[in-house]
Order: C-alpha cells, then sequence, then structure tokens
C-alpha cells in the first residue's frame, strides 16, 4: 500500500469524524469511532514525509502556514468563532512534532560523528521532550503531548516495522492507561484508533501514483494539503 492510499483512508475517516462531532446525526458515535484511524495514519504519513523529504524546512513552513490558516475555520467549524487559540489544530500537534523529530535527528547525527558528543544528543533529547509536554499542555494542540508521543515513537522505530502495531495500540488505550477508566465510553471509542496499524504495516515504501503533468501533479500534492480546511469550511456551512 503506498502513501497515495494512506492518505486516501486517513482523509476519509477524518472527514467522517468530523462530520458526525459538528453533525451528530444517528449513529454519530460510529463515526466517531471509524474518525479515531484518521490520526495515527496522519502521524505516520508525518514521519515517512520528514524522512524522505528533500526540504525539511519547506515542510515545516507548509505546515505551520496552513496551520494559522486554518485555525479561523477550525475554532468556526467546531466552537462557532472565528478567533480561538486555546485549542489548536491538528496541523499545529504535526508542525511541532516535526520540530521535535528535528532535534533528535540532529542530536543522533552530531552523536555518530563525534563519539565524546552524547552530552549533546541528551541535552536535544531533553529539549524535544519538554517541547513536546510544552506543545501539548500550554498550547493546547490538538491530541495534546500523547499525539506527538505517538509520532516521536514512531520516528523512533521509522525502519521496525514490528513495533508500529504495539506503538499504535498503546496509543488508542492511552487514556485507559494514564487515567485507569476503563469503562468510560468516550475512551473506549479511542481504542478504534488501533485499527490504523493496518495500513502501516502494509506500506511498500512507495508515493504512489503520480500524474506526468505537472499541473495534476503539484494539483494532488498541494490538493491533500488544502482538503484540511477546505472539508472544515464545507462541514461548517453545510452544519
Amino acid at each position: 500500500m503506498s502513501i497515495f492510499w494512506i492518505k486516501i483512508i486517513a482523509a476519509l475517516t477524518m472527514v467522517i469524524d468530523h462530520a458526525a462531532a459538528v453533525g451528530q446525526f444517528t449513529g454519530w458515535e460510529i463515526c466517531r469511532m471509524i474518525g479515531r484511524v484518521s490520526f495515527p495514519l496522519y502521524a505516520f504519513m508525518l514521519v515517512q514525509g520528514f524522512l524522505h523529504t528533500r526540504s525539511r524546512w519547506r515542510y515545516l513552513l507548509q505546515l505551520l502556514a496552513l496551520a494559522l490558516l486554518s485555525q479561523p475555520i477550525y475554532t468556526y467549524c467546531f466552537n462557532g468563532v472565528w478567533w480561538k487559540w486555546d485549542h489548536l489544530n491538528i496541523l499545529f500537534t504535526l508542525a511541532a512534532s516535526l520540530g521535535a523529530m528535528w532535534l533528535l535527528d540532529l542530536g543522533k547525527r552530531v552523536a555518530q560523528r563525534r563519539k565524546g558528543a552524547w552530552w549533546l544528543w541528551a541535552l536535544l533529547l531533553c529539549m524535544a521532550c519538554c517541547g513536546t509536554v510544552f506543545a501539548g499542555e500550554f498550547l493546547g494542540v490538538d491530541y495534546g503531548w500523547e499525539g506527538m508521543v505517538l509520532i516521536l515513537m514512531l520516528y523512533v522505530f521509522a525502519t521496525t516495522r514490528w513495533a508500529w502495531c504495539p506503538i499504535t495500540v498503546l496509543f488508542a488505550f492511552r487514556n485507559q492507561l494514564l487515567t485507569g477508566a476503563w469503562d468510560e465510553p468516550v475512551y473506549q471509542r479511542g481504542i478504534f484508533a488501533a485499527v490504523a496499524f493496518i495500513p502501516m504495516v502494509f506500506y511498500n515504501g512507495k508515493p504512489g501514483p503520480k500524474p506526468k503533468n505537472k499541473v495534476w501533479a503539484a494539483a494532488m500534492k498541494y490538493g491533500f494539503y488544502a482538503f484540511y480546511p477546505l472539508h472544515l469550511l464545507v462541514l461548517a456551512v453545510v452544519f
């Protein structure tokens, strides 16, 4: 399974989840359960994108720009107001996680080049961890520090395919493990996130179909970026 099809699955489950959250139509609870699959797949795609991108700076700036553009639409869709910054959308989560991965990668490269530079690796690791907690708890990014830890774990074990399943399962049960509330309906819904490991293990390392026409190729590439704010805008209008 290529990244293209993983993107399709992630986008569809995200739309199902958000439509149910905003509309709360008949069967909305089942739709929200299906929607739990979305974030682990976006986390997985972020890691793969970070490992294969030609420009990490451009990747980070694109995420931040789209996150800022999407925030008013996000808050209007879910809160009915255009200006609300105490809970940031998922793109801020991805951008902050990309920064943390970058710190870990820098520390690893320095440690490999200089055997006595273990202290720098430890320092950057602490900075990445502190940044994760800060972004999750104080900035209020979507999915909090737990979502960022999922991304960092998928990055650390990016070449260890067998580890993706237990990492995703632990994320799915994170609320139960952290609170001990195993009978909470909202937490039980989150267990369905474990299903996301299935597309992950079938990932073939390929980007998927790419049109030969440059215009269509660019439209496909940036269309996935634009899809997030556009689908929220449509939901805000419909519901």
